[in-house]
């Protein structure tokens, strides 16, 4: 019996790479005192995630996903509606 080995498994990889931006989407509506915990998780999941997609579909992709990732990672938190009323 053969192992399976991660770089022929590219569909995986892409999917992978998908919960996680999924996840890193989900960060800025966590309550504040989460997120820089959640951030490093990110981090520090999406690192190996990053190089097992780089090592599956190239650089080109590798790039592209580190830039999604960057923006993910960076986007304020959306603003609350705690304090706003509904204008008619």
């Amino acid at each position: 019996m053969t192992a399976i080995q991660l770089s022929t498994l590219p569909l995986t990889a892409a999917a992978v790479t998908g919960v996680w931006l999924c996840l890193a989407c989900l960060v800025p509506l966590l309550a504040p005192r989460w997120r820089p915990r959640a951030n490093w998780c990110l981090v520090t999941f999406g690192v190996p995630i990053l190089g097992w997609l780089t090592l599956v579909w190239g650089p080109g992709i590798g790039v592209l996903s580190f830039a999604l990732g960057l923006l993910a990672l960076g986007r304020r938190p959306p603003p609350s509606r705690a304090g706003r009323r509904q204008q008619t």
